[in-house]
């Protein structure tokens, strides 16, 4: 019987810490970005499945994260009703 040679796998297997960005790959984050970052807490309150759902659709559609349109939400409730 013919034992088939096993295939060398280990080039297809990130090596942790060897891997080395493209040279013209942007940043993820700004400045700005880590900043914000720094300065969140937690917001955390229950909504029904169809406000979470229409929420999550928007944000996707519209190529934002859920705390910007949070905030911008609510900046544009504010500044229609004034703040108190």
């Amino acid at each position: 019987m013919v034992t088939k040679k096993t295939p060398d796998l280990s080039g297809l297997v990130a090596t942790k810490g060897s891997a080395v960005p493209v040279a013209d790959m942007p940043t993820r984050t700004s400045a700005k970005a880590a900043d914000d970052e720094a300065n969140n807490v937690p917001l955390n309150f229950r909504v029904t499945a169809e406000l979470r759902r229409r929420f999550r659709m928007f944000a996707a559609a519209h190529d934002l994260k859920h705390h910007e349109l949070l905030r911008r939400a609510f900046d544009e409730y504010e500044q229609r009703h004034g703040s108190h």
